[in-house]
């Protein structure tokens, strides 16, 4: 798949001074629909609210970014925030720059512009990037390149979507940081991360004593060269972690790990 990256980020598609009322046109709110691509999925009313008051006080200073849709509306690419607090003020119309974009510059335009703000709680990013892997079929180096980060950044992140759904929900509403969810990686048996998580809310422990409690809990696997081997083959073909459990009596189990629906059909189609 041909790929075209908005190697600038944001600075690429939205000039750092608009110097003319040229430059951006005001669009009513009827014609403006939220995007399909917007990565933010939490918009708490309070923040809107403060939002709100900045706007009755200076202004809308920066406006949207739309692109025009077939239905003769235009879709919002950045700036959701600005136009629910528009709307919220019941203001009939905003200041907007129209872009011509496809779908893949306009997610990636959101993902970046959300990103810059450090809009997304880490799931956020996560899910961000891994729709960039499966829709649009960027890989980790890529991604590092378009965002600014560095690929083992990208790789903690994307593994955040590794852990169980009630922990996955702590991380997405702040009750834990980044660092704890990462740490809590550390094990690999999800019924060992679950009591971990729920210890870490108890106690309320810190990333350096969460660490002490994962080299307790983990203990190094003795693996079979020969398992060990077909685990790497395993992870090779199907493009994802393999873990091969062999116990003394040479039965065990093979955990194949996806991340989305979409992951687990091409892990199927390999398998076919």
């Amino acid at each position: 798949m041909e790929k075209r990256v908005l190697g600038k980020g944001l600075d690429a598609l939205i000039p750092k001074k608009i110097t003319s009322f040229k430059e951006f046109t005001y669009l009513p709110l009827e014609k403006i629909k939220p995007s399909r691509f917007q990565p933010r999925q939490i918009m708490g009313e309070k923040e809107l609210e403060e939002l709100g008051s900045s706007i009755k006080e200076k202004g809308i200073i920066q406006p949207i970014v739309v692109r025009k849709t077939e239905e003769d509306l235009f879709e919002i690419v950045a700036g959701g925030r600005r136009y629910q607090a528009a709307k919220l003020l019941g203001l009939k119309e905003i200041p907007t720059i129209i872009k011509e974009l496809d779908d893949k510059d306009a997610f990636i335009f959101a993902i970046i512009e959300n990103l810059q703000r450090e809009d997304l709680n880490p799931l956020e990013e996560a899910e961000a990037f891994l729709r960039l892997i499966e829709e649009f079929g960027f890989n980790k180096e890529e991604i590092a390149q378009l965002i600014g980060k560095d690929k083992t950044t990208i790789i903690n992140t994307l593994r955040l979507l590794k852990l169980p759904p009630s922990i996955k929900e702590a991380l997405r509403e702040g009750v834990i940081s980044r660092s704890q969810a990462r740490t809590i990686l550390g094990v690999e048996n999800r019924e060992e991360q679950e009591r971990l998580f729920h210890q870490i809310l108890k106690e309320r422990l810190s990333v350096r004593e969460i660490e002490k409690k994962v080299r307790k809990i983990s203990k190094k696997r003795k693996i079979d060269p020969f398992v060990l081997e077909v685990e790497e083959k395993l992870q090779k073909s199907l493009g994802t972690k393999v873990r091969i459990y062999n116990k003394r009596s040479n039965k065990g189990r093979i955990v194949i790990e996806y991340y989305s629906l979409e992951g687990l059909e091409r892990i199927v189609e390999k398998l076919q």
